[in-house]
């Protein structure tokens, strides 16, 4: 019995070392597993935060090129109105200004250009380049003149100075709707281009998240596996732990009884000792008294 016992105790310690083992492992991962989920929540939420910010420029985009599109149909109809004053200008001046001696100022203009192409794109000698430079400088004089001819005449004119006049607030209208499109789309592109940096970023922050949460389920998985494994463990320690207590109480009970016999034999031959008369040591005596026969 003895040697069952030592058997078992030493069973008993070896499970003992694996369940702590296995206790170990277990909270190790479980550690390990909430640093993961910790840090998996936490990308989640600044995931949140950068795509509501990105909705918030994708609104404020899809407002601002809203907005462009009837800044266009304004400017639109102001462009309309500037063709529709200068042909009515045009009209006007041929009507009220029908000077004989004032020349054609477009095909002046035309000429110019085409003999500063002329001088731009072609290879002269000297004195052609000079001949051909006195003639555009005597053009642009020209054109000069005659403009601000027609300019007084037309000041003279109360009917072209109104037309004029309303040509050019038109020319300012479609101007200032240009300039407020032109500032308008800038600012709906930065939006659009924050909105493209925000979502790349979130992808990423995402991609990080899913990572966190593929390491989280893994050392959880671990963990339970583990858990499994340690409550096993501490099921058979507690088994050993009573059947080896079962044991011991057995062996105890056993020995106390050998004991028992062993007294009740040594005290029945001191007991035919004293009857014989022989003499008695305090020792016979106590276990005498031990066996109940004194």
């Amino acid at each position: 019995m003895a040697e069952l016992l030592e058997d078992l105790e030493k069973r008993y310690e070896k499970r003992k070392k694996e369940m702590e083992l296995h206790r170990m492992l277990r909270d190790k991962h479980n550690r390990e597993a909430r640093e993961w989920a910790n840090k998996r929540d936490e990308l989640n939420a600044k995931v949140r935060e950068l795509v509501a910010e990105a909705k918030e420029h994708r609104a404020k985009r899809d407002e601002l090129n809203a907005k462009v599109k009837e800044l266009k149909e304004k400017r639109k109809e102001w462009n309309e109105k500037v063709q529709e004053l200068t042909a009515k200008l045009r009209e006007a001046r041929k009507r009220l200004m029908p000077r004989k001696d004032m020349p054609n100022i477009a095909k002046l203009k035309k000429k110019l250009k085409e003999l500063e192409f002329k001088q731009q794109t072609t290879v002269l000698p000297p004195d052609k380049e000079r001949e051909l430079v006195e003639i555009i400088d005597s053009l642009y004089k020209k054109i000069a003149e005659y403009e601000k001819m027609l300019d007084e005449e037309m000041k003279k004119n109360e009917e072209l100075n109104k037309i004029r006049e309303e040509l050019n607030k038109a020319r300012e209208e479609a101007e200032k709707y240009h300039k407020e499109i032109e500032e308008t789309v800038r600012t709906a592109q930065e939006h659009h281009n924050k909105m493209v940096e925000l979502f790349e970023k979130a992808d990423e922050l995402r991609k990080e998240a899913d990572e966190a949460h593929q390491n989280y389920l893994e050392n959880k998985k671990i963990a339970d596996k583990e858990h499994e494994e340690f409550v096993a463990a501490a099921k058979d320690v507690r088994d050993f732990e009573k059947i080896i207590t079962g044991l011991k109480q057995k062996m105890a009970t056993s020995k106390k009884k050998k004991e028992k016999v062993e007294v009740k034999k040594k005290a029945e031959e001191i007991y035919e000792k004293f009857k014989r008369g022989e003499p008695l040591t305090t020792e016979d005596i106590l276990i005498l008294q031990k066996a109940g026969l004194l």
